[in-house]
This record gives C-alpha cells, sequence and structure tokens, in this order.
C-alpha cells in the first residue's frame, strides 16, 4: 500500500496598527495584516479577553486600549496567529489651575495647568452677564493666552478646554468658570491739602481715588527748576514731609 503525504507549507501572519497604536477617545486604531489578505481565509481577531464576537474581517478597528492578536485559517484548514499589538485609546482631561495675570487696563492673560496628552487648547471667553460665548481661541499651543482690546473696569469671564488632535475632534468638557477684572483708569485725585506745618515738616493730604493701588507724589521749593522735583510713591492719601 503506499499513502501519499502532502506537507504543506507552513504561513505565518503579522498586523501591524495605524498611528502607531494610538488614538484619541471617539475615534480608533486600524489593525490590519502587513501582508495579502486573501478571501479564501478565514479570520478572527481576538484581545486578552479572548476572541471577539463579530470580529471576522481582515481588518478590525481598535476603540479600546489593549493587545490584539489575528488567528488566519486558510483552505487546508491550516492556522496561524500573529504577534500581539498593543493599542492605546487617550482621553484628554479637563484642564485645572486657572488663574489670571498681568491684567492691564484693556488686556489680561489667562493661564492654566498642563494636560497630558493634549494637543491643543481652546478657550471661550465673554463679558460678564453676556448670556452666549462672544469670543473662541482655539488651538492654542501653551498653557497661557493672552487676550488684549478690553475695555476698562469691566468683569470678563473664560473657560478652556484640551484636544487631543489638532483637528478637535476629541475634546475634555470646559472647564469651570474663572473670570477678572480690568484695571479702572486712574483719575486726578482731588481736594490736596498742606496740614501740619512746621519749620522742617509738613503733612500732604488728598481725597482717595477708588481703586487705586497707590499714589506718586512730587515735591520740590518754589524758586527751584523743574529738575528739582523729589519723587516718592505711597499707598495711603496721605505723606509726611519732614527735613525741609
Amino acid at each position: 500500500v503506499t499513502t501519499n503525504l502532502t506537507i504543506l507549507p507552513q504561513f505565518n501572519v503579522s498586523i501591524q496598527a495605524s498611528g502607531g497604536g494610538t488614538a484619541c477617545s471617539g475615534s480608533g486604531v486600524l489593525l490590519s495584516m502587513t501582508t495579502f489578505a486573501s478571501a479564501a481565509n478565514t479570520y478572527q481577531w481576538s484581545d486578552a479577553n479572548g476572541t471577539i464576537s463579530g470580529a471576522t474581517s481582515s481588518t478590525y478597528t481598535a476603540a479600546s486600549s489593549g493587545t490584539y492578536s489575528l488567528t488566519v485559517t486558510n483552505p487546508s484548514g491550516c492556522t496561524a496567529t500573529s504577534n500581539a499589538v498593543a493599542v492605546s485609546i487617550i482621553t484628554v482631561s479637563t484642564p485645572t489651575g486657572m488663574y489670571a495675570s498681568n491684567i492691564q487696563l484693556n488686556k489680561g492673560t489667562m493661564n492654566w495647568s498642563a494636560v497630558a496628552n493634549a494637543n491643543h487648547y481652546d478657550i471661550r471667553f465673554r463679558a460678564q452677564g453676556s448670556a452666549t460665548w462672544t469670543t473662541l481661541m482655539l488651538n492654542i499651543l501653551t498653557t497661557s493666552k493672552q487676550k488684549s482690546g478690553l475695555t476698562s473696569s469691566t468683569t470678563y469671564e473664560w473657560q478652556v478646554r484640551s484636544a487631543c488632535s489638532n483637528d478637535s475632534s476629541s475634546v475634555s468638557a470646559w472647564s469651570s468658570t474663572q473670570s477678572f477684572t480690568t484695571l479702572t483708569p486712574c483719575t486726578v485725585p482731588t481736594n490736596p491739602t498742606t496740614a501740619g506745618i512746621t519749620l522742617t515738616a509738613a503733612t500732604l493730604t488728598w481725597d482717595a481715588v477708588a481703586g487705586a493701588w497707590g499714589y506718586i507724589v512730587r515735591y520740590k521749593q518754589t524758586a527751584q527748576p523743574w529738575s528739582a522735583w523729589v519723587y516718592d510713591t505711597v499707598n495711603t492719601n496721605s505723606y509726611a514731609l519732614s527735613s525741609l
């Protein structure tokens, strides 16, 4: 009796992941074979929990982080399982640590803490009391943004969000609302008065100006030239002269 035995050649399966195996939440990583996928074969994708129901194509879009592999069965009944490929689905969190700085008459700077895996940040902005957000600042690559062209003595509100991708298709929720008030223009103090005059001293007073941080005082002898002015800065609405 003669028996013919045919030894089929061994075949291997290798898979690859799009985007280096990383994608933002709401999208996925496309897994595919690195070689030709024959329609005559059957396919079954698996993850760490076992076979994936319905994943029987030569490609698979993974929407969850984990490791994936592909088992291929050819028409002769031979099977081969690919290497495992890791997939990471990124979710960016809402920014925290917000504060405003460098607030001036017509501008202010908004700041926040960096968010892991953020591609960029977006800000929305409005004057306090407005029903809608009037300004949207997009694709901010740093953790601060200056807004200019503002109105003095006005309170503004702002929120920031982080984005996973450059097209803002996957973003975090907006942060809590922050606010800052632009400075009030300084006005000339009124009712300047000199009191407590002695041979060598005097006290200068004036009405306090609302919102003023401080006052610049200058003085000189009447006969002295303009270049003789002596300047000083105080935080109250009085100034004591001595050693006159």
